[in-house]
């Protein structure tokens, strides 16, 4: 089956996504959206097409023609996305409006072929033909337009022909992309686009990753490489970092490299997942050093958010927990070092959601188009 583009206009999947929390005219679609009137009918004129909305009652409000609802017809398609870990699966069907039909995990292996374990996991979800395409969410470096996994260090892959070797054996269009990517599609259309039109996301867990949204795109690079903020490097003489070089960002920030420091400095002896008991339990030590690391994270984010003139940062990933205490070091250096100011939102998090993210990347990609 011919494979989808990444498309960088996404106004039909904003349309389904800010119609989808409540009916909309097309004017106030318009107005949010900053689109012409003729645009929005356009757009909205083909999903009505599709079956994915439908025309309301007109609602009549003073002088003037009456004002007719557009809703979405959340069911009438379905995407699967899909997370993949170092060690399970971790699926969301998704509904048009963003809901969730339901999620499953399934144990996964990297080092064994992946194209069958993937499509062992797509084949029963795409027996229900309301299931339009797949998404793929995965670590590392990405080449969505080429469907090629350059580097995952995590998953121990190099330029692997994921896309084309899975589209081969699916029925369906199939896209893949970045996971840290694919979330900020997902916060494009159903959290911080619906207020913010430029925006940073930032996933802090295993890896520092930056998502990057401009004039309501999502930036990829040329070779869809932009984001990989863990390897801005801070320290020529600092730790070991997983990419084989010393003194990135996720050397002194990611999770693995917390615990590290904590068990170097004589701290403790626990593991990553403990860090934040530690900290609520305000062992010696353990927030002076969440502080320090929120400091040098709050440099490195205020570079960027000064350079893009971005006002808006909403955090995500496993280690979001730790914002409390990340959050005085941070502060430190982004109150002052960025104007008017940084709005900082931080998201609830769950092994889920970078697959949410995968749906709906393939949602803007693919379906609606």
């Amino acid at each position: 089956m011919p494979q989808p583009r990444y498309r960088e206009d996404l106004v039909r999947a904003e349309i389904l996504a800010l119609t989808g929390s409540q009916p909309l005219n097309r004017s106030q679609i318009a107005t949010r959206l900053g689109l012409g009137a003729a645009t929005v009918s356009e757009h909205t004129r083909r999903l009505i097409e599709l079956g994915f909305m439908r025309e309301l009652p007109p609602q009549v409000s003073g002088p003037g023609r009456p004002r007719v609802p557009l809703e979405v017809v959340a069911d009438a398609a379905h995407t699967l996305g899909l997370r993949v870990h170092p060690d399970h699966l971790v699926g969301v069907v998704m509904r048009l409006d963003g809901s969730e039909v339901r999620r499953f995990t399934r144990p996964f292996s990297p080092a064994d072929d992946p194209v069958d374990q993937l499509v062992s996991a797509c084949s029963p979800v795409l027996e229900d033909s309301r299931v339009r395409a797949v998404g793929l969410a995965l670590p590392g470096l990405i080449d969505p337009s080429a469907g090629t996994v350059r580097l995952s260090p995590r998953l121990g892959w190099t330029d692997l022909p994921l896309l084309p070797l899975l589209a081969a054996r699916l029925p369906v269009p199939v896209l893949i992309d970045n996971d840290t990517r694919a979330s900020t599609t997902a916060e494009l259309l159903f959290g911080t686009g619906r207020e913010h039109d430029d925006f940073l996301v930032l996933a802090i867990g295993d890896g520092v990753g930056m998502g990057i949204v401009l004039g309501r795109r999502v930036h990829r690079g040329p070779d869809g490489v932009a984001g990989e903020f863990g390897h801005v490097p801070i320290g020529p003489g600092g730790p070991a970092c997983v990419c084989g070089r010393r003194g990135c960002l996720d050397a002194y920030v990611a999770d693995y490299a917390l615990a590290a420091e904590a068990r170097a400095r004589g701290l403790t002896s626990a593991q990553a997942p403990d860090l934040v008991r530690l900290a609520d339990e305000d062992a010696p030590g353990i927030r002076d050093l969440l502080a320090e690391t929120g400091a040098i994270l709050g440099r490195a984010v205020a570079g960027v958010a000064n350079v893009l003139a971005v006002r808006a940062l909403t955090v995500i990933g496993e280690s979001h927990v730790l914002w409390p205490y990340l959050a005085p070091g941070f502060r430190s250096v982004t109150d002052g070092g960025i104007l008017p100011g940084l709005e900082i939102a931080v998201r609830p998090w769950d092994d889920s959601a970078h697959a949410l993210g995968a749906a709906s990347l393939v949602l803007a990609a693919s379906v609606v188009s």
